[in-house]
């Protein structure tokens, strides 16, 4: 059984885990540990995505909307450390934090459309087990204790409304799968999977802390992948542990 050999994995690398994974052709899901609060890492992002497109869909933004980047706001590793600070059309910075996780563009991000307000929109996702604490890299927060967290069922369900296109609308659900689709990191669990494979996905990487979640398009089946690991060791263990759980999936519904 495919939901075994997952958790058999996550003992050989040593990690704690947690998955939601459906075959969207035959229907069957499968899931473990799906209900664990865990820090979120980037995956906080999309929330962030999803209210901003909610607003879109409201007519109270547009993509073309300018948005100030200071150079006060520009954190460490930021794709922005190489450009000017400038004003950045909203579409702009909604792909530098999605494709690129850009830290910098997200906090910006956070600042313009406020905390709670990012919140609020989380809720009436129905993710009441994800919350938006505190901006990238703020350090000191975390010290505090203030933490962004999700479970895989509460990625699972948003990931599984894009797809159906029952989030905000099929235009809206489908203009963020297209931004996810860009993404730039091709590691964790696209690493072993064939590249020609059409992805939608966002992931998220804390120390030994490595999330993945995904919409994969085949030309046999689509399916959502929700893989959580933690408490893993090293990164480089948990991304390759998130790289083999991909493959491990895709192996067992292409075989199918």
């Amino acid at each position: 059984m495919l939901s075994e050999k997952l958790e058999s994995l996550l003992a050989e690398y040593g990690a704690k885990g947690a998955f939601a994974i459906r075959n969207m052709k035959s229907g069957e899901k499968i899931s473990y540990n799906s209900s664990r609060i865990v820090p979120s890492a980037s995956l906080i992002k999309l929330f962030i995505l999803v209210h901003a497109f909610e607003l879109i869909r409201d007519n109270k933004q547009n993509l073309s909307d300018l948005i100030m980047v200071k150079s006060d706001d520009v954190v460490d590793f930021s794709v922005l450390t190489f450009l000017k600070p400038r004003e950045y059309e909203l579409e702009e910075l909604l792909r530098l934090m999605v494709v690129y996780s850009d830290n910098t563009a997200t906090n910006v991000l956070i600042d313009y459309f406020g905390m709670e307000e990012i919140n609020e929109t989380i809720r009436r996702t129905g993710c009441d087990n994800s919350v938006l604490a505190r901006k990238m890299m703020d350090f000191d927060a975390a010290k505090e204790g203030r933490q962004n967290y999700t479970t895989a069922d509460d990625m699972f369900g948003l990931m599984i409304r894009l797809y159906e296109g029952n989030l905000l609308g099929r235009e809206y659900d489908d203009a963020m799968l297209e931004i996810m689709k860009g993404q730039a990191d091709e590691e964790m669990m696209r690493r072993y999977i064939p590249d020609e494979i059409t992805i939608a996905r966002k992931s998220g990487e804390l120390d030994a802390l490595n999330h993945d979640v995904a919409v994969v398009y085949t030309e046999k089946l689509d399916y959502i992948f929700v893989f959580f690991s933690w408490d893993g060791g090293t990164c480089n263990n948990t991304r390759e542990l998130v790289g083999r759980a991909s493959e491990l999936v895709y192996n067992d519904f292409m075989a199918d």
